[in-house]
Formats: C-alpha cells, structure tokens, sequence
C-alpha cells in the first residue's frame, strides 16, 4: 500500500471562550468530559497543532479536508506552548497513524474513535469498505460536522454517535450507530483517557472489550505518575488551571503499573508499550493491546 504526506500550515493565538454553541445566558459547569453546551478547546488546539505536522493518508484518502477542517478552527491558546509540545505530539500522532495503517493492511474494516474531538483520520485514511465510527460529545460533535460541511468534506464511511463518556455507556451508541460485533475493529482513544475518571476508563475499556471480535486491537495513551516525590512546576500548574476553566481538567494518572492491571481486569492483553519518561514528571505511555480469549 502507498502512502502520501501532506504539507503545512501556519498557527494562529486564541480566546478560549466558547462559540455560537454556547447556550444563552454563557456556558454551564459540567460534570461531564467538558462544559455544557461548549465544543472542546483542548480537541482545537490538538487538531491546530496536529496540522502542522507532516503525515501519511491512504491513496484513497482526503488530507486536504482535514487541513480545510482545520482552517475554520480558531487558532491557538496562548497557554498551549506548541513549541514545548511538539515533539510528544508528533510522537504521539505516528504511533497513532501507524495503527490505522496497520489495521487496514490487515484489512480491519471497523475503525472507532473514542472521544474523536477534530480527528481527521477518518477523511485521510478514507478506504473503501471501511467505517469510521466517531464517538464524542455532542456539543463538539455537533461543532465538527457543521465545519465539515461548511467545507465540503465528504462524508463517505464515516457515522457519528454523540454522548457523554462520563455519564454514558459506549456500547449502545456503537450497536445503534451500526457498528458489528462479528467483525474485527480498531478502538483507538487519542488524548481522552486523561480527561475522564477512573471509574469511567474502567467502565469504557471492559465496553469495548465486549464489542471485540477476535482480531480486533485497541490502541490508546495515558499519564504515568513519577514514583519520586512531586516538585513544584509553575508552568504545569498554570496549565493544569487553565484546563479547569475550560472546563477540561485533567483527572487521570496512573500509578506506575497500574494501567497494565487496569487493562488486563477488563479483557485486555498488551502487545505493544512505549513509555516515555520525564524526569521527576512522570512518563507518558502509548499502549497498543488485543483482547484476551475468553468471555
């Protein structure tokens, strides 16, 4: 299978107020994975900073949607410090490209994107006989649609289910969407697993073991804690501050080891971890896994 890369494009600096999707009266605080009625500022800044970076697409791939997705995105927060993140980002985003390309050469022909934000794999690694299902929050699901539109993106192989992972199960909306459980799929979760508690990442994952077919693979990263006592980092702390007035925060970091366990109790076998460590900081995990046999 040949595979093209796209070019570049510049970034721009940003409020992070919510847009015409905020309900009258201004945003309500949610318990949920972001504010009521607000489409996800951290999913933005991702797809902006992502658009940046050079990246394969399938022959019958649409890259050029993306980057137009991209282009109706207000720009950056000034917090966001593309440049301290850029490397972890890139990183990140070939461990996660190489895992769909990975499961269409297999010819996996289900590919689910839990807590999808702006994620544009499913117009660059379009293929014939492939879905796409997208699960995220409504008010950033309804967002990205109406920018997909508004661009002329084909939606072609592509089904959208919108709810809320902190109060909701994933395995209706994939059963009601049309997603099959005799076939093999990629579950990928890009930059969630952090934003959600712990209850919730236990009770999604053994939800998406139970929609494993044999031969299905999950692909997702997390933050793994230092074992060293914590400092006092005041750039992180003000980040850590801002996700929270955006309604954002982070609220999930594992022990070292715990997330094995976590993954091995619901039905999850690791075949692939890299683990990125920081000194004092903690490490940051790209996880590949199969689904144990058995029930």
């Amino acid at each position: 299978m040949s595979w093209a890369g796209p070019g570049r494009r510049g970034v721009r600096s940003f409020d992070v107020g919510c847009d015409s999707t905020t309900e009258v009266g201004g945003p309500r605080r949610s318990r949920g994975a972001v504010r009521d009625g607000c489409p996800s500022v951290t999913a933005r800044a991702v797809a902006l900073a992502r658009s940046q970076l050079p990246r394969p697409s399938s022959p019958d791939g649409d890259p050029a949607a993306e980057q137009r997705l991209c282009a109706t995105l207000p720009p950056l927060p000034a917090w966001w410090r593309w440049r301290r993140r850029r490397g972890h980002l890139a990183h990140r985003t070939a461990f996660f490209d190489q895992e769909v390309i990975d499961a269409l050469a297999v010819r996996i022909e289900q590919v689910v994107v839990v807590g999808a934000g702006y994620d544009g794999r499913a117009l660059r690694f379009r293929r014939p006989g492939v879905r796409f299902f997208e699960l995220d929050h409504p008010a950033t699901q309804a967002d990205k649609r109406r920018r997909l539109e508004a661009v002329g993106a084909s939606l072609e192989g592509l089904t959208f289910a919108a709810l809320d992972l902190m109060r909701e199960g994933s395995e209706a909306a994939l059963a009601s969407a049309g997603h099959r459980l005799d076939r093999p799929s990629l579950f990928y979760c890009e930059g969630l697993i952090g934003y959600l508690t712990r209850p919730a990442v236990v009770r999604l994952l053994g939800e998406l073991r139970r929609r494993a077919a044999p031969g299905s693979r999950l692909a997702l990263n997390a933050a793994e804690a230092s074992s060293a006592p914590p400092r006092w980092r005041p750039r992180a702390a003000a980040r850590r501050l801002a996700l929270a007035a955006i309604g954002e925060p982070r609220r999930t970091v594992f022990a070292p080891g715990e997330l094995e366990a976590v993954l091995e109790s619901t039905g999850w076998r690791i075949v692939r971890l890299e683990r990125r460590v920081h000194a004092g900081r903690g490490a940051r995990l790209l996880v590949a896994a199969e689904p144990r046999p058995g029930p």
